[in-house]
């Protein structure tokens, strides 16, 4: 089975159980989210609004990537790619 590698950042972690990297299948960004919501459906509230957009704070990148960047959800993602979701980390 052809996967990516999803890596989160620390503050997002805690919705996934501690996980900060895992696989899911590869296909399209879509699909890859799926795949991330269902294995982890607490992110899904903490990264996207109920529209499936992702929220200001969150960044994505499919490599090197930001997703923000490509045209559309449903550009194919290669095996083996890596997929970091990250969030902003608040300070003072």
């Amino acid at each position: 089975m052809s996967e990516v590698e999803v890596l989160l950042s620390t503050p997002l972690a805690r919705f996934a159980g501690g996980e900060t990297r895992f696989q899911v299948p590869a296909g399209t960004f879509r699909h890859i989210m799926a795949g991330v919501y269902e294995r982890h459906p607490a992110l899904r509230r903490q990264v996207a609004d109920k529209g499936g957009a992702f929220l200001p704070f969150v960044s994505v990148f499919l490599g090197e990537d930001n997703i923000r960047d490509l045209d559309s959800m449903d550009v194919v993602v290669a095996p083996r790619t890596t997929v970091m979701i990250m969030s902003a980390v608040a300070g003072g």
